[in-house]
C-alpha cells in the first residue's frame, strides 16, 4: 500500500481546501508558511514509526478521506463545468470509480495507483513548463511577515499533508514514504508559487479553486481551445486515487457489507454538496477535524481498547 499512495494522500486536500485557505490566511507570506509546514511535516513522518492501527479507525478514516475527496471534486465539477448536473450524480461518479478500483486485486490496485502517479507527474511538469513564462515575481511583493498568520498557515499545511498519511499507518518502507511525501510537497509548493506569481495574491484570494483558474491560463497556440481541461484531469486523478485508497482501507468482507460505506458516503456527500453552508463550514474548519484524527493516531492501542 505504501507504493505511491502517500503521494496522493499528502496533497489531495490542498485542492479546493488547503491551498486556498493558506493563501487567504498568509497572503504573500504563504511561501514561508508552506516551507515551514513542509519541514515540520517531514520531521513528523521521519520520526514516527507506528501509529494507532485499529481496524475500525482505519475504516473510519478511509471513509472520511473518500468523502472529502468526493465532495471537493463534485463541488468543483458543479461549480466549473456541470452546473446543471444533480449533486447525487456528481458524487456518485468518483465514488463508484474509486470503489471499483479498490475492489481489484492488490497487484492490480498498486499498478493502477502507479500509473495514476506517472500520469499526474507528467501532466504536472508539462503544465508547469507551459505556465512558467507567465510568472511575474513582482507579485510576491509586498512580502508579508505576520507571525500569527504564517504559523497558522504552517499548521494547516502540516495537518493537510501529514494527517492523511498518518491515518494510512503504513510505515513498512519509511524511505519510500518520505520520498513520496517530498515529491508530493514539491508539487504543492511549485503550484502555490505559480498561483501567487501568475494570479497575484489579491486575485488568487478571490477564488475557491485558484489552481483551476491558474490552469485556465494555459494556451498552446491559438487553434487549441479549452486545453486547460486536459490538465484538470491531473487534479481529478488525485481525488479518484484517494477515494480508491479510502475504500481499500475499509476492506469489509461479504456480498453486501462492502457496499454499505459506499452508500453512506454517497448519501452524506450528496447532501453536503447541496448545502452551501456545509461546504463553507468544511472549508473553514476541516483542519480541526484533521487535528482530532492526528491526535487519535498517536493514542496507544491499549488505551483506546480499554473498557
Amino acid at each position: 500500500m505504501e507504493n505511491k499512495v502517500a503521494f496522493f494522500y499528502s496533497r489531495v486536500l490542498f485542492w479546493g481546501f488547503g491551498l486556498s485557505l493558506i493563501l487567504n490566511i498568509a497572503g504573500t507570506g504563504f511561501w514561508i508558511s508552506e516551507i515551514l509546514g513542509a519541514v515540520v511535516g517531514f520531521g513528523i513522518l521521519y520520526f514516527v514509526k507506528r501509529v494507532y492501527d485499529s481496524k475500525w479507525f482505519k475504516i473510519l478514516t478511509g471513509c472520511v478521506f473518500a468523502f472529502l475527496a468526493t465532495i471537493i471534486l463534485a463541488n468543483m465539477g458543479g461549480t466549473m463545468y456541470l452546473k446543471e448536473t444533480p449533486n447525487y450524480i456528481l458524487t456518485f461518479a468518483p465514488l463508484i470509480v474509486g470503489f471499483m478500483v479498490s475492489r481489484t486485486q492488490e497487484s492490480a490496485f498498486k499498478r493502477t495507483i502507479y500509473l495514476l502517479f506517472i500520469f499526474t507527474l507528467f501532466m504536472f511538469f508539462m503544465s508547469s513548463g507551459i505556465l512558467a513564462p507567465l510568472v511575474k515575481t513582482e507579485n510576491l511583493l509586498p512580502l508579508s511577515f505576520e507571525v500569527k498568520s504564517i504559523l497558522l498557515g504552517a499548521a494547516i499545511f502540516v495537518l493537510t499533508s501529514v494527517t492523511p498519511v498518518l491515518c494510512l499507518n503504513d510505515f513498512k518502507d519509511k524511505k519510500s514514504l518520505l520520498i513520496n511525501y517530498v515529491a508530493s510537497i514539491i508539487t504543492v509548493l511549485v503550484l502555490s508559487f505559480l498561483v501567487i506569481t501568475i494570479l497575484g495574491s489579491q486575485e488568487a484570494a478571490l477564488y475557491r479553486y485558484p489552481e483551476f483558474i491558474l490552469l485556465k491560463r494555459i494556451k498552446i497556440y491559438e487553434f487549441f481551445s479549452n486545453v486547460e481541461n486536459l490538465f484538470v484531469i491531473m487534479i481529478v486523478t488525485d481525488f479518484i486515487a484517494t477515494v480508491a485508497v479510502g475504500f481499500k482501507n475499509v476492506n469489509l468482507k461479504g456480498k453486501i457489507l462492502p457496499y454499505v460505506p459506499l452508500a453512506i458516503c454517497w448519501i452524506v456527500a450528496s447532501y453536503a454538496c447541496s448545502r452551501t453552508a456545509i461546504m463553507t463550514f468544511l472549508y473553514k474548519y476541516y483542519s480541526i477535524g484533521l487535528l482530532l484524527l492526528a491526535i487519535v493516531t498517536f493514542f496507544p492501542k491499549k488505551l483506546l481498547n480499554k473498557k
